[in-house]
């Protein structure tokens, strides 16, 4: 599907999570589909780059400052892109983190910093709008969570949680709203090449999505109102496949997936 350019054109498009991966992608895909945008991340720097690089096609662009664990900078964040582009017409909660497990060194901080970033980060960033949205009755909230929702992966017990919850978050919020003229639409990538990928993880992973092509499929599936998109759909398939397995066969055969290793930063 070509993305229709007159859908987006003129939308204020918010994006948590901008600074790099999926949400610089999603900034620059949608802002060329006409749409107004405005960024929020912690690293003020790379915001700064995002912005001057996309203003240079006389693309509506704004940043603000806010770590999506923080309910009140987000908030405040929102407010300062508002006061430029106008309303948010589109919410899109992509800010996540990810910790590897590791059972025998169960670290308590960086499965709740797991938790508290990609759980509670996204219901942060949905409050920050959704008021306004309903009294408006129009709207578009969206977040980005992953195939892990759909299975739990070695070595990933908090990240797969959170994924997984989000997804369960959305599909309720969806059902509440839909009196109220709001939408809401979760996108599920699996592998995508972005600085949490390694190099190894970068020649070895099959079925590995740019950053681009995860921010085209978000774009679509938000086009196309869609519930929740699991995509590429070889990896979803694989996914839904596991977990229909009785336990036995699940822990074996999900067992023989390789761990997601940690980048350091």
């Amino acid at each position: 599907m070509k993305n229709s350019s007159q859908f987006w054109k003129d939308k204020r498009v918010f994006i948590t999570g901008a600074s790099s991966g999926i949400g610089e992608a999603l900034a620059e895909e949608l802002s060329i589909q006409g749409a107004k945008i405005g960024l929020i991340a912690r690293r003020k720097d790379k915001l700064d780059i995002i912005v001057n690089r996309l203003s240079k096609a006389a693309i509506q662009i704004d940043s603000a400052c806010a770590d999506v664990t923080d309910a009140q900078a987000v908030k405040d964040a929102v407010k300062k892109l508002e006061s430029t582009l106008g309303h948010c017409d589109v919410m899109i909660a992509n800010a996540g983190i990810y910790h590897k497990t590791v059972v025998g060194q169960f670290d308590i901080a960086k499965e709740n910093a797991v938790v508290n970033t990609n759980l509670n980060g996204v219901i942060n960033t949905v409050g920050a709008v959704l008021p306004a949205m309903i009294e408006r009755k129009q709207g578009h909230i969206v977040a980005v969570s992953s195939i892990a929702g759909m299975i739990g992966l070695p070595a990933a017990a908090s990240y797969s949680a959170s994924k997984a919850a989000v997804v369960s978050l959305f599909e309720s919020l969806r059902v509440d709203l839909y009196e109220h003229g709001v939408s809401a639409t979760v996108a599920a990538p699996g592998f995508v090449d972005t600085p949490l990928i390694t190099d190894e993880e970068r020649e070895t992973l099959k079925d590995l999505i740019t950053a681009e092509q995860a921010a085209k499929r978000i774009s679509e599936a938000v086009e196309r109102n869609r519930a929740v998109d699991w995509f590429p759909w070889q990896t979803a398939w694989i996914c839904r496949f596991l977990s229909w397995l009785p336990s036995g066969l699940y822990r074996r055969a999900v067992a023989n997936i390789p761990d997601m290793e940690e980048v350091k930063t």
